[in-house]
């Protein structure tokens, strides 16, 4: 569960947000030790290094592309999607 908090943390952080217990637990996906979601934030406010790197988070921000470059991407891939559907259909193969 502690995984899911620091993944949160980092989350919030990157979007410039408040990060109180608050806003951590109403992002969380179920029922969560208080004390340790406490502990967590705390330990961000003093030292947000202290936190370690989740692979999520890591990979998130090298994933983001702007909204153009994905649309493109996304375009391209309907493209291709539908050229390999119309290759299925056609008879004989």
């Amino acid at each position: 569960m502690s995984r899911e908090i620091i993944e949160i943390i980092h989350r919030l952080a990157d979007e410039g947000k408040a990060i109180t217990t608050a806003t951590v637990r109403a992002r969380l996906s179920g029922p969560v030790n208080m004390a340790e979601l406490i502990s967590l934030v705390n330990r961000h406010r003093q030292d947000p290094a202290s936190l370690p790197a989740t692979p999520a988070a890591s990979a998130q921000s090298g994933e983001a592309q702007p909204p153009d470059d994905r649309l493109a991407a996304l375009e391209e891939k309907v493209r291709q999607l539908e050229a390999r559907l119309a290759r299925l259909e056609e008879p004989g193969a």
